[in-house]
C-alpha cells in the first residue's frame, strides 16, 4: 500500500514537472521576442528618428511574463541561487527535513504574500482600466500584474513537487530520486 502511495506521489510530482517544463520552455522563447522589440525600437529611434510609443512598455511587460512564468521551471531545474555553506554539508535526510519543513513554510509565506498582493494589484488595475502612466501607448496594465499571480501558482506547484520528493527522501521510502534529477521522473 505504501509503495503504491509513493508511486502515486511521484507520478503527481512528475506531472507537475512536465507542466512546468512545457510552460518554461515555451516562455523561454519570449527572450527572443523581447530582443526583437528592443532591436526594432533602437532602429526606429536612431536610424529613422521615429521612436515607437509601445516598445518600452511591451518589452517590460513581456519581461514580467518571462520572469514570473519561467520561475517554476527555474526552480525545478535548480537554477535558483542559494547559499549552500551549511546545507551542502547536511545529510540527505537532514536536507530533506529542512526543505520539507523550513523551505515549505518560507515558500508558503512568500507565495501567499505575492499571490494575494498580486491579485489585489491585478484586480484593481483591471477595474480602474489602468494604462501606463508615462507611456504613450495606452494598453492595459492588468495582464502583466496578473502574471505575478499565475507565476506564483506555478512556482507553488513546483515547490509542491519538490516537497513530495523531500518527504519521500525524509522517510526513506522506496524509489527515491535525487532532488536535482527531476527529469528522471518523466
Amino acid at each position: 500500500m505504501l509503495t503504491h502511495s509513493v508511486r502515486g506521489a511521484r507520478k503527481l510530482a512528475s506531472a507537475i514537472d512536465t507542466l512546468n517544463a512545457r510552460i518554461g520552455v515555451a516562455i523561454s522563447y519570449l527572450v527572443y521576442v523581447i530582443m526583437a522589440i528592443i532591436a526594432y525600437e533602437v532602429a526606429a529611434r536612431y536610424m529613422f528618428n521615429k521612436p515607437t510609443p509601445w516598445a518600452h512598455d511591451l518589452g517590460g511587460w513581456l519581461q514580467v511574463f518571462y520572469i514570473f512564468l519561467g520561475g517554476a521551471w527555474a526552480l525545478q531545474r535548480g537554477y535558483f541561487v542559494r547559499v549552500d555553506v551549511f546545507y551542502s554539508r547536511f545529510s540527505p535526510r537532514l536536507r530533506a527535513c529542512v526543505d520539507l519543513f523550513v523551505g515549505t513554510a518560507l515558500m508558503a509565506a512568500f507565495a501567499w504574500a505575492m499571490t494575494t498582493r498580486g491579485l489585489d494589484f491585478g484586480i484593481k488595475s483591471f477595474r480602474l482600466g489602468e494604462v501606463p502612466q508615462h507611456g504613450a501607448w495606452e494598453a492595459p496594465v492588468w495582464p502583466s500584474k496578473m502574471a505575478i499571480v499565475a507565476g506564483m501558482l506555478l512556482l507553488s506547484l513546483a515547490w509542491f513537487a519538490r516537497a513530495i520528493r523531500s518527504a519521500i527522501r525524509l522517510f526513506d521510502l522506496p524509489e527515491v530520486v535525487d532532488e536535482h534529477d527531476s527529469t528522471s521522473d518523466q
